[in-house]
């Protein structure tokens, strides 16, 4: 029996007012502790240089600067940068800006009315900042350069970006704290260790490949392809999976009680933005819940579908459904992760 539900949810943007935090019911490990400019607010990952390792963006409100810092990819990030720039930072926005294939830095002001982009060479550095109206920007990145919530504790701001730091196919995430003036990375340690589990695996296809997730069902008219791995924009590490069609990407595992998982997070990008994509969750009942998210823009969007969970049965499959929107029309997926203690 399949049972079919529409839930719009929206962008989350996580936020951390602790080290100690663990976002997604995972476990984390201090990694090391970087020093960066006066005041962080807003901090963001990209591959600066095109070593295919992840680095960090730092917009500094006191200072007026960004803080670069490039990833080892081991965990570790060399000694900050500084870049000027010319606006009292809010946001910050790491995008191709001028299309040349490269990565560059977008900053926000704290009112979300101005914007100053720093151009990147490619190599790890970037030129001199340009202001201009945020206006002037796409509507896509207009929006993601509005003013966001933060989390304070008197004169401590605190923000966080998540991205695989160290290559192993889990989630790490870095903090920004302004009281301090540090940028704090932990690395995820989900092993059951602290027990803890990622019943998903290969949730980021960091192997190359989508084993052991496999193409299931399909609804699908040309132009279609079949789900593959590809290295094209991954929202964390190398890889992420993509389709064009309407098309189900599952994985299975050991049935677990869902009063045991304390987290179903996934991430979905959609070049036509503002696009449903369609979650399964199959129980070992038989029962199939479905249900349809909706991305919020062409980027990449997190859904928590936690609380969409059945009680008091048992989990033992996901998937992902692709859709079709016309000729070029792909679905990417990346970062998935349903964990649950052991």
């Amino acid at each position: 029996m399949s049972r079919h539900h529409e839930a719009r949810i929206v962008l989350l943007s996580f936020l951390m007012l602790a080290i100690g935090s663990a976002a997604f019911g995972s476990s984390f490990k201090a990694a090391g502790n970087y020093a960066v400019g006066n005041q962080p607010v807003a901090i963001a990952a990209g591959d600066f240089n095109g070593d295919g390792k992840v680095d960090l963006a730092v917009a500094n409100r006191a200072s007026k600067t960004v803080s670069i810092l490039l990833g080892n990819g081991d965990g570790t990030f060399g000694k900050a940068a500084e870049y000027e720039i010319g606006v009292v930072p809010g946001t910050l926005v790491v995008t191709d800006f001028n299309g040349d294939g490269r990565a560059d830095i977008v900053v926000g002001d704290a009112e979300g009315r101005e914007m100053s982009v720093l151009l990147g060479s490619g190599a790890g550095n970037f030129e001199a900042h340009i202001e201009m109206e945020a206006t002037q920007a796409p509507a896509e990145l207009a929006a993601r350069l509005q003013p966001q919530p933060t989390q304070q504790s008197g004169t401590q701001t605190s923000s966080v970006v998540f991205a695989d730091f160290n290559g192993d196919g889990q989630i790490d995430e870095a903090v920004s704290m302004s009281g301090r003036n540090l940028v704090s990375v932990l690395l995820n340690v989900t092993d059951g260790s602290k027990g803890e589990i990622d019943l998903i695996k290969n949730g980021g296809f960091e192997t190359g490949a989508l084993s052991p997730w496999f193409p299931a069902r399909k609804v699908c008219s040309a132009p279609c392809v079949e789900w593959a791995v590809t290295t094209t924009g991954p929202w964390q590490g190398l890889y992420d999976a993509w389709d064009t069609g309407n098309l189900e990407l599952r994985q299975n595992f050991h049935a677990t009680e869902t009063s045991s998982i304390s987290s179903v997070v996934l991430w979905v990008r959609h070049p036509k933005g503002a696009i449903n994509t369609a979650i399964d969750f199959f129980y070992s009942d038989g029962a199939d819940d479905e249900f349809l998210v909706y991305t919020s823009n062409t980027g990449w969007d997190s859904f928590d579908m936690t609380s969409y969970l059945a009680s008091g049965v048992s989990l033992d499959g996901l998937s992902v459904w692709g859709y079709s929107a016309g000729a070029g029309s792909v679905t990417y997926v990346d970062g998935v992760e349903v964990i649950a203690s052991n």
